[in-house]
């Protein structure tokens, strides 16, 4: 079983780096290889056998207390397929380093949120049908710069020119190719395969105010437990890695409409009126 949280990272990596990429100065190179695919997920859901029917009830509460481990992932994976917007929490490690990130996101590809990456600052992000809008603070300048070993004179007129204030790029420009990644839902909730039969349910617990079941399963990074919604639409409200990898993400406000409200245009930098070039690259 490839972990769901293994590929938040994988997302949130690919954007990062792309982000870079577009906006260093003197741009072109690759984003980072580090990503894995995200977990694969059930095709469909299932229904109770006559043989679940009070099996382990006390271990959980509700319909899905009769259903085994791999039962319940099933439903919850034909759930999350579902989903039009969520608001997903991340906090995952990448080549032994933190990540992390908050974001709001449907399936037609807005997105809301901030990311963190250690050594790279903070990074906020809004994505709209058409616009693609980020802000970066001094650190995060500093360190994309620092991965293009760009000189210390040019990365200081950047940091002046780009820290703190939105840019914007549309859709349409190549630049905006790379960024786009992190706005999949799909990516993180979808799948095609099903779910591990080995699947074993745990005990009862609350998230975020809400009881879910834990279902544990082996994956090759290690122990991933999933906690599924015991009332109302099996969604899964949290996923976690530990072994030799480690992390967690959270999903909450299901169907939700995501707020894509843009910065005033006074306030933000049009990359696409700027060429081929960027910010900071005449230094």
């Amino acid at each position: 079983m490839r972990s769901r949280t293994i590929g938040v990272s994988v997302l949130t990596t690919t954007a990062l780096f792309g982000l870079t990429t577009a906006c260093l100065p003197g741009g072109g190179g690759k984003a980072a290889d580090v990503g894995r695919a995200a977990r694969a997920q059930a095709s469909g859901g299932a229904t109770p056998s006559p043989t679940a029917k009070g099996r382990e009830k006390d271990k959980g509460t509700g319909v899905l207390a009769d259903l085994s481990g791999t039962e319940i992932l099933s439903q919850s994976y034909e759930a999350m397929r579902k989903v039009e917007s969520a608001h997903v929490v991340a906090k995952v490690r990448e080549e032994g380093k933190p990540m992390e990130f908050e974001l709001s996101l449907d399936k037609k590809g807005s997105c809301n949120g901030v990311i963190r990456y250690d050594g790279m600052g903070k990074l906020n992000i809004i994505k709209s049908a058409d616009l693609i809008h980020f802000k970066g603070d001094e650190d995060y300048w500093r360190g994309a710069a620092a991965q293009k070993h760009t000189p210390k004179k040019q990365v200081d007129a950047m940091v002046t020119m780009l820290a703190d204030r939105w840019l914007k790029v549309p859709l349409s420009d190549s630049r905006a190719a790379s960024m786009t990644h992190v706005c999949d839902l799909d990516k993180l909730t979808g799948g095609s395969t099903r779910a591990n039969p080995l699947a074993r349910k745990g005990e009862t617990v609350t998230i975020d105010g809400k009881q879910a079941l834990a279902i544990t399963t082996a994956a090759k990074q290690g122990t991933e437990t999933d906690y599924i919604a015991t009332q109302g639409t099996p969604y899964l409200l949290k996923s976690t890695i530990s072994g030799d990898e480690t992390g967690e993400v959270l999903f909450s406000a299901f169907g939700t409409p995501v707020d894509v409200a843009l910065p005033a245009d006074a306030d933000v930098l049009d990359l696409s009126k700027l060429g081929g070039g960027v910010p900071g690259e005449s230094v």
